[in-house]
């Protein structure tokens, strides 16, 4: 894909590149990746285009999604991306925030710090290699992927926004592997990030571990290929993906209210259903303290859902459901949600408060 290796310089270009479901709206000017689910349109990141030219390839897209009266969806778009569908009557409303290291990122005075240092006190050892160099290596990896799967909370994969392993060598792809007493306990599979051509990032999309060694594992293998990546030329960014609903500061005036409260709920008491927590905190450990005197070594980045219309309860829990965050089918979704949401309610009250029932009560209905 020429349009990936020119312009595939947010998170989720390679994911786009490389998953064959995604079909393509191609303008004379770029293109736009996005998958029919449900009878919905959901697109993914931005635009493969120069900036100058992505409002005309957005209206494009937009027209024709209009004439096949498919509503569109976007996710884990970026602020430009946002604004632009925004100035065409649509919401943007905040998903949450991507973590991106810097080249002067340093482990020093970090939170995660302390949890890689210890990592490699164990005898944690950590090597790049290639999936056809060690025959019995896939086999491994699937073993650890699978026994990984059974311990998250959600077990389906999310398709879209996460890639699952190929256990094979890919272009635009390097894998890093983990060792512990001679056992591999982990890997994490980066991607390559593209600015006309020349590689300036890797995102570090896959990422199984053996969670029962109770180690950084994921987090002393990105120590180790940072340090690789920062030595070779044009390198820019490390990107740790996106941490769904988190880190909600500023709505720029164009927020769904209602898919903003939806989402709120769902981070603050949805993490029955997914870690949205978990994912947060362990991201937010590579932040500095400060980041006025350490501007260059992380940047957040908000990204955004891309929705139309005042209640657009049926296509977002559609897209939820094509990206596998929900399960199929709305009594399902509705079912599900409330059960999380409720779950979540009362363990925080049960955690924060003293007070009977009837207090309860009436936060969950002031809530929803």
């Amino acid at each position: 894909m020429e349009n990936y290796r020119k312009y595939g310089s947010f998170t989720m270009a390679y994911s786009i590149k490389a998953d064959p479901h995604f079909s393509h709206f191609s303008h004379e000017k770029g293109s736009i990746a996005y998958q029919d689910r449900l009878g919905v349109r959901i697109f993914v990141g931005d635009p493969f285009c120069r900036t100058c030219d992505a409002p005309a390839v957005i209206n494009a897209f937009i027209k024709e999604s209009r004439l096949l009266r498919r509503p569109l969806v976007g996710m884990q778009c970026s602020l430009d991306t946002a604004r632009l569908f925004s100035d065409q009557g649509f919401d943007a409303t905040h998903m949450g925030v991507e973590t991106l290291i810097l080249n002067d990122w340093s482990i020093k005075g970090k939170n995660v710090g302390r949890r890689i240092r210890k990592a490699h006190k164990k005898g944690l050892t950590v090597t790049e290699a290639r999936w056809d160099s060690d025959a019995s290596l896939p086999e491994q990896a699937t073993a650890i992927s699978e026994a990984w799967r059974q311990t998250r909370k959600t077990k389906t994969p999310l398709n879209l926004l996460l890639r699952e392993p190929t256990f094979r060598d890919e272009p635009d792809e390097r894998t890093f592997f983990a060792w512990l007493d001679g056992t591999l306990v982990g890997y994490v599979t980066f991607e390559a990030m593209y600015d006309h051509h020349q590689t300036i990032g890797w995102y570090a999309n896959i990422n199984r571990r053996d969670d029962s060694r109770n180690i950084a594992i994921f987090d002393a293998i990105v120590d180790v290929a940072l340090e690789c990546f920062k030595a070779e030329p044009g390198f820019k960014v490390l990107s740790l993906g996106l941490a769904p609903m988190a880190g909600r500061h500023n709505d720029h005036g164009f927020s769904n209210r209602l898919v903003e409260r939806v989402s709120d709920l769902s981070y603050k008491y949805g993490n029955d259903g997914y870690n949205y927590k978990g994912i947060f905190q362990s991201k937010k450990g590579y932040w500095p303290k400060s980041f006025e005197q350490n501007p260059n070594q992380v940047e957040v980045r908000d990204t955004y859902c891309i929705t139309r219309g005042s209640v657009p309860l049926d296509p977002v829990a559609k897209a939820f459901m094509g990206v596998g965050i929900l399960p199929e089918g709305l009594a399902h979704t509705a079912w599900f949600a409330t059960r999380m949401t409720v779950a979540g309610m009362w363990r925080e009250f049960r955690r924060t408060s003293r007070s009977n029932l009837v207090t309860f009560w009436k936060g969950l209905t002031a809530s929803l």
